[in-house]
């Protein structure tokens, strides 16, 4: 099948209104029904007329575009390297290139935020800089699974008027409670945080709010497209990434529905791939870079959470808790945290460093453990799980909490 990103060269077709006009969409991920996992075939694209696609990852059909002839003779599609104002990305057996100023790899918060930040800039100095971000997901925010406190002051400096613009920052930190956990029973302890003026939020829902302001300024995000591999050029500087072949056979042979990967290059290529990225691992092992700094090997956790909806009488909007002790063991680093959202939901989730030294240790057991604790089985004692995934988290090295 075709993939294609298009802009059409007659804004004044009705095709290409129709087509302004899905852009203007925006994909809504709904909570899933117990037990489900997230995952983006849970969603349905949004229904059109033309089977074609919102931004947020629903490939345009191929058959769409080879009739637009009929609508108006004036409008084309254009290959890559051709007129720079459209582009192809097709099955053919060589493999097209496109260009930007920047590129960014990952629409997570660092990678939109420095879109946003780069757009800005461009239109203070009236500078025509071209930046692309390309995530692997099926759409913006469907790899980030974070319950978060969110500190407000870098969303100030670069969107000061975010609150006026219906971001979804809605429930301040009410409470700090600390605890430590035995079997039985929870200790108070004083607590280590500071969380006036901090918001519990989803950020995968403030991912996507980021994503649509970027786009808003002009940056183009391409959700879908998984960068496998980082293209040098002959003085071995990056140039940018190149997307997977597809339709490769187990042998390594071509498949009849084999497709050709994309390179996608950038004057200035900026990583952000998250925790333990497969790219920026390559980087940092062919330059080097801990080598030229001396640097301490990075150190991991595994994050496991779960999204409930709880009775009301028990919710506390805004209520924060942190804890330690069980059901780990001394020598494991780790604790939990209990998050009361909006819409009578909490995040419950278990951080376990993977440097653990018992090795029939099982996190996700662990886990299971905590929730028949005392003190949070009377939380989520007749609610529903809607969400539940995990992922690795960076533990070592500078971190900004």
């Amino acid at each position: 099948m075709h993939r294609f990103l298009v802009k059409l060269s007659s804004s004044s077709s009705p095709f290409s209104n129709q087509l302004r006009s899905l852009k203007n969409q925006r994909l809504i991920l709904p909570l899933l029904p117990s037990s489900k996992p997230f995952t983006s075939s849970s969603v349905s694209p949004p229904p059109s007329p033309l089977n074609a696609s919102n931004r947020f990852g629903y490939p345009y059909s191929a058959d769409l575009f080879r009739n637009l002839s009929p609508l108006n003779p004036n409008s084309r599609i254009l290959g890559v390297n051709g007129i720079t104002s459209s582009r192809c990305i097709s099955s053919e057996a060589v493999r097209e290139s496109i260009e930007y100023d920047v590129l960014i790899v990952g629409a997570g918060p660092a990678g939109l935020s420095a879109a946003i930040r780069l757009k800005q800039l461009s239109q203070e100095k009236n500078i025509d800089l071209s930046v692309c971000v390309v995530e692997k997901g099926a759409e913006v925010g469907g790899h980030i699974i974070s319950g978060n406190v969110f500190e407000p002051l870098a969303l100030d400096e670069l969107l000061p008027h975010w609150r006026q613009e219906h971001a979804p920052i809605e429930i301040p930190a009410s409470s700090d409670k600390f605890w430590f956990l035995t079997k039985d029973r929870a200790f108070s302890l004083p607590s280590p945080f500071d969380n006036k003026g901090n918001y519990v939020i989803s950020l995968s829902q403030l991912v996507r709010w980021l994503g649509g302001k970027a786009e808003e300024l002009g940056t183009e995000i391409y959700p879908g497209f998984s960068a496998s591999e980082v293209l040098f050029d002959a003085s071995d500087k990056v140039v940018g990434i190149a997307t997977k072949d597809m339709g490769i056979s187990k042998d390594g042979s071509k498949k009849e529905n084999f497709q050709p990967g994309v390179d996608i290059k950038g004057r200035v290529t900026l990583f952000a791939e998250g925790c333990r990225g497969s790219l920026s691992e390559r980087i940092i092992k062919k330059y080097k870079l801990r080598e030229e700094v001396n640097a301490q090997h990075q150190t991991y956790a595994l994050g496991i959470k779960e999204v409930w909806e709880i009775d009301e009488s028990k919710h506390n909007p805004g209520e924060v808790i942190h804890t330690l002790g069980w059901p780990l063991d001394p020598k494991t680093y780790g604790g939990s945290f209990l998050y009361h959202m909006n819409d009578r939901q909490v995040a419950l989730g278990l951080v376990v460093a993977l440097n653990y030294h018992n090795p029939f240790l099982n996190p996700y057991e662990e886990f299971q453990k905590l929730k028949h604790h005392p003190a949070i089985k009377g939380i989520l004692e007749g609610g529903t799980v809607l969400q539940y995934g995990a992922r690795t988290l960076n533990e070592g090295g500078f971190q900004v909490s």
